[in-house]
């Protein structure tokens, strides 16, 4: 009893050992395979180059207009709807004037209100209009300015030589990089004269 007991254990032993070997062992092609790919990247390391998206934006003359541009534009959108919101501020302390006073009517009351309520309305969808238009032009902006820097990457990419080039600066993944690998100042160069 002991003795069948024993082989047992030894042959579920064996049977769990090559199960192990069998599940987790990589097969020779794939093996031979990355040991390929090892070689290879050994006789060609990566060229990984960086650009500073921040000195990017913040030297770039194409950026800085459409910034001032934008910003302008901002601006102007303020200094208007501030002026509306001061001549509703005024038909609206009028109102109360004549409400507190006792020389108006209730019906007059009443459609002065629905005046009142129908310019807040307005006011406050036109000052939704404009911001949406100004997010939507820098948005559409930003698209545009990272595609133009992307396709002139490509087209400098035999030029240059690199595999790779990863972005840095505030929000970047990238924590830290080696500033001889930086091509931020060429980059702008080149784009600054295209324009």
């Amino acid at each position: 009893m002991k003795n069948i007991s024993l082989i047992l254990n030894i042959v579920l032993l064996i049977a769990v050992a090559y199960l192990f070997i069998d599940k987790f062992s990589t097969p020779k092609g794939a093996a031979g395979k990355l040991e390929a790919m090892a070689q290879q990247d050994a006789g060609h390391p990566l060229k990984i180059m960086t650009i500073n998206l921040d000195s990017l934006h913040a030297k770039s003359e194409t950026f800085q207009a459409k910034k001032t541009e934008l910003e302008k534009r901002q601006a102007d959108a303020e200094t208007a709807l501030k002026a509306k919101g001061r001549i509703f501020d005024k038909e609206l302390a009028a109102y109360q004037q004549r409400l507190q006073s006792g020389n108006i009517t209730p019906k007059e009351a009443q459609e002065i209100e629905k005046s009142l309520g129908q310019k807040q309305q307005s006011f406050q969808a036109e000052q939704e209009r404009l911001a949406n238009e100004i997010m939507a032009e820098t948005d559409k902006f930003n698209a545009e300015f990272t595609t133009n820097v992307r396709n002139y990457l490509d087209s400098l990419k035999q030029d240059l030589g690199y595999d790779y080039i990863l972005v840095t600066g505030s929000g970047s993944p990238v924590l830290v990089s080696n500033e001889q690998m930086d091509i931020t100042q060429s980059i702008l160069e080149l784009l600054n004269k295209k324009n």
